[in-house]
């Protein structure tokens, strides 16, 4: 019987591949149909199908087999992709999420074997992802070098001998953390989208910033991004990269279209498509806020028997941690219970790590996960479906094409799902997505005349009104430039400033009183801050006695601040108020509050504030901010980034003690050690066998 295909003619070759995956994905004997195929498939670049069922595509997988893995043949584009960096300084590389493009960059690694190599990634799930492939994936490609999950200006790098160093983009924007390098063999940044100016993200600033300090300082660098178009005004860079892009994807991924005609149906619609799929097909829930997410684990009608008692002994440890650490009614618990999975970002990391990997585990019976857009950010999973719920990123942030797009590629893996499918449940207000929309060419802000960037580059006389701020200040441009111009927007500095004017007194007023009083509760300090901060909205009481509790002295469970909590305000919803304290003790007081409140001070100092006062905002809480979430410690820092758990930080520390700076350093004194680890919680012995197994 003839099985050989024959399509009309289509406008890329990226088509026909899509259709030879279709019928692949259909049928129940693959490899005859690949035998069958197997010209077509190679000629399509599809090599990894085409196999050695023909002499070309056996010849080719020979000479095109990976160094990294002997048991990959690396395909057409990505053999493309590693001869432009070789010929190239700069490259920025656009692919589906689907082509594999970490693999080609550790490929790179593998085979140029460059000294000294900076990798950063905007998050810390992404930092885990690149670690867990250096360490353990391909651990004997990489025994030679040491490996880095932070900078520390303080210490001393021996640069002579092969070293890699993942970091987020906020570890590496201070020039006298970059300055510890003389160069950069090889610079790796993730997810370069994030460079597209955003004049409401501090972060795309920061970004901006730490790809012109990194890059001047490098010998070869890449930059990957999911499928853009191009990026507009290179030219205006001092080196310019090349830019390349490809459709090339070896699965496909399709969209399921569901309409709706009211928004209260999309839970009901969630129930009925997840009813219709095979419960063994792994499958990812999209919603845009955690409240959205808490609601359906709240109503939905859907069970899983994935969670047995007794018959996973880890996951009934993490459950009864979860009660005693963080609530009984903590939704991720529920979920668990109820079959599902949860994955979002205001999620410790450890815990965040532990779910994706149950999720990942063929072995696992978890196959439905509920996430919000965390899994935009480039964390890879083994989904063959993904359910978006809504359309958006947030409550009023709607998703463009190229955001929905990015989703709906999260799901396919090779020859695992050959047919990724995203099931689109859409109400009437909803937008329908056209993928060649998703294309779209995007400009970093670092060739943008935003005034941040003048500001941060010498052009800033062209600017009154931070020439006023200055002024205002008392300080000169080269000093705002040293404290303030890396870290904050000139925006977020001009609103903070007009909020300090106005409430100055009262923050002096509070401050005295702390001073000659060291039994006033610091609760009204906290409040007149975040009052300046932000004008009080609705949950600012509620919201500022759980930061009051995050910042004592001696470190709180969650437990014990959803407690104390709920016993000050008994009406406030209890599955909000753990979220809240997830949230901000996650994430919110370390780098959105204490960096504000730091800000505050720097006025106080411009304005020769007394300085008892200055100094009783810092020990009455700025420093406890700095020893309970380590910002000055880069060892208890660097546990905290990899996912344990911060309660079992300084046990940790006081078995092992702190003489480690690289993971070779701190896996030889976690196994030296082991023994003394016992009293620790399950999310962060976890982390440490998944570093040592």
């Amino acid at each position: 019987m003839n099985t050989e295909m024959r399509f009309p003619q289509f406008e890329d070759a990226q088509s026909h591949r899509e259709e030879y995956i279709r019928e692949l994905d259909k049928r129940a004997d693959k490899t005859a149909f690949a035998k069958s195929n197997v010209e077509s498939l190679y000629s399509l670049g599809l090599t990894m199908y085409s196999q050695n069922y023909s002499f070309e595509s056996l010849v080719y997988n020979a000479f095109a087999m990976s160094v990294l893995d002997e048991k990959i043949a690396l395909h057409p584009e990505q053999r493309k992709v590693l001869n432009l960096i070789n010929e190239n300084r700069g490259l920025i590389f656009s692919a589906p999420t689907s082509f594999g493009k970490t693999f080609v960059v550790f490929e790179y690694i593998c085979r140029a074997q460059p000294q000294n190599v900076v990798m950063v990634v905007p998050t810390l799930a992404l930092i885990d992802e690149y670690k867990q492939k250096i360490i353990r994936q391909y651990r004997d490609k990489f025994s030679d070098y040491n490996i880095y999950l932070s900078i520390d200006p303080g210490r001393q790098y021996d640069f002579s001998q092969k070293n890699i160093f993942i970091v987020t983009h906020d570890r590496v924007i201070d020039e006298t953390t970059v300055a510890i390098f003389e160069s950069i063999d090889f610079l790796v940044i993730d997810e370069v989208y994030k460079l597209q100016k955003d004049a409401t993200n501090e972060r795309v600033l920061i970004l901006n910033i730490a790809y012109y300090n990194m890059v001047r300082l490098s010998k070869k660098y890449i930059l990957l991004a999911p499928f853009i178009s191009g990026v507009d005004n290179l030219e205006k860079l001092d080196d310019i990269p090349k830019f390349y892009s490809t459709n090339y994807s070896p699965v496909v991924n399709d969209v399921k279209t569901y309409e709706i005609l009211s928004d209260s149906e999309r839970i009901l619609y969630t129930d009925k498509i997840l009813k219709a799929l095979p419960e063994q097909d792994s499958t990812l829930i999209y919603f845009p806020t955690v409240v959205e997410l808490d609601s359906f684990i709240e109503c939905t009608s859907m069970h899983y028997d994935a969670f047995e008692v007794d018959a996973n002994p880890m996951l009934n440890e993490f459950v009864a941690w979860g009660k005693r650490e963080i609530h009984p009614q903590w939704s991720v618990i529920k979920a668990l219970e109820n079959g599902f999975l949860v994955h979002h970002g205001q999620l410790p990391l450890g815990i965040r790590m532990l779910e994706l990997a149950l999720f990942n585990d063929g072995l696992s019976r978890f196959t439905r996960l509920i996430c919000t857009s965390t899994l935009l950010e480039g964390v890879n999973t083994t989904a063959k479906n993904i359910i978006i719920t809504k359309p958006h990123r947030s409550y009023n942030k709607e998703f463009d094409a190229f955001d929905f797009y990015n989703l709906v590629g999260r799901t396919g893996r090779l020859y695992q799902h050959y047919l990724g499918i995203a099931h689109y449940i859409k109400a009437p207000s909803d937008p329908v997505y056209e993928k060649s929309h998703a294309l779209k060419s995007i400009e970093f802000e670092l060739t943008d005349d935003s005034i941040d960037m003048d500001i941060n580059f010498g052009e800033y006389t062209s600017h009154p009104e931070f020439v006023d701020l200055l002024n205002r200040l008392g300080i000169t441009y080269e000093e705002y430039k040293a404290q303030i111009a890396r870290k904050h927007r000139f925006s977020t500095v001009q609103f903070l400033l007009k909020r300090y004017d106005q409430l100055k007194l009262k923050l002096t007023d509070v401050l005295y009183r702390q001073t000659v009083d060291s039994k006033q509760s610091k609760l009204e300090l906290i409040r007149v801050l975040a009052e300046i901060i932000d004008p009080p909205k609705y949950d600012f009481k509620l919201d500022t006695y759980i930061i009051n509790r995050l910042t004592y002295k001696y470190r709180q469970s969650v437990r014990d601040v959803v407690d104390a909590t709920m016993s000050a305000y008994p009406k406030a919803n209890l599955s909000r108020v753990i979220n809240k304290t997830i949230r901000f003790k996650s994430s919110y007081v370390e780098f959105e509050f204490y960096s504000k409140v730091d800000l505050i001070r720097y006025f106080m100092r411009c304005d020769k504030v007394s300085e008892d006062l200055i100094t009783t905002l810092h020990d009455k809480l700025l420093k406890n901010i700095e020893i309970l979430y380590y910002l000055n410690s880069p060892s208890k820092k660097m546990l905290k980034d990899m996912g344990i758990y911060e309660g079992d930080i300084d046990r940790i520390i006081a078995v092992t003690g702190n003489n480690f700076t690289s993971i070779l350093d701190l896996q030889k004194l976690l196994i030296q050690h082991s023994g003394e680890l016992r009293d620790i919680s399950i999310v962060s012995r976890y982390i440490i066998s998944r570093l040592l197994n």
